[in-house]
């Protein structure tokens, strides 16, 4: 009896898209410190600001490595 295979083919611009909304699930989504240094106390905010920065610049970095692929692959 012949073994039935399936092959499924995604589109390549899934890769860097779930890159994507998983970078900005972490950075949205991950704990942060609760320590509190007072009234004028911006470590929370400089805190989200450096995980937003970070997140925006991996996703920079994946979108051009995914645009770099395209154009050496030749699909471009």
């Amino acid at each position: 009896m012949e073994r039935l295979t399936v092959h499924v083919f995604l589109p390549i611009w899934l890769l860097p898209l779930s890159l994507t909304v998983l970078i900005w699930a972490g950075a949205v989504f991950w704990p942060s410190s609760s320590v509190h240094g007072g009234d004028y106390d911006f470590g929370a905010a400089l805190s989200a600001l450096l995980r937003f920065v970070a997140a925006a610049a991996a996703t920079l970095l994946v979108w051009l490595a995914y645009f770099i692929w395209l154009v050496v692959a030749g699909g471009a």
